[in-house]
């Protein structure tokens, strides 16, 4: 039988759980994740769309059937271009992680009395 989680306080006798509440709420933490979600999700869509147009177009269209040059289709091209997309994806990614961690970081500096820490 699992024994219930308490609640209640932290082991320093606040509760930080309340603090990162009211963290949470402030207009740099709003904007922090704002940010990150306008770019997170059209990136995401478009990377979601790249990778399953392949196989949609493979099965049910003639488009990728075609010669692109010495003698490779147009779907090898397509398929190695999801390599290349993908690591640049990544690239981009990291770069812009880090810039998020940052403000991340910043907030939590900006706080840091607040919480406790």
């Amino acid at each position: 039988m699992e024994k219930p989680v308490k609640m209640g306080l932290s082991p320093k006798g606040h509760d930080s759980g309340n603090k990162y509440r009211q963290l949470i709420e402030t207009e740099e933490f709003k904007d922090l994740l704002q940010k990150k979600k306008a770019f997170i999700v059209p990136v995401t869509l478009f990377f979601l769309a790249f990778y399953f147009v392949l196989p949609i177009l493979a099965a049910y269209t003639e488009v990728l059937k075609g010669e692109a040059f010495f003698n490779i289709t147009w779907a090898w091209v397509y398929a190695l271009l999801q390599f290349a997309v993908v690591w640049i994806g990544g690239i981009v990614y990291i770069k812009k992680s880090a810039k998020y961690d940052k403000m991340a970081k910043n907030i939590l500096n900006k706080y840091q009395k607040e919480l406790g820490e």
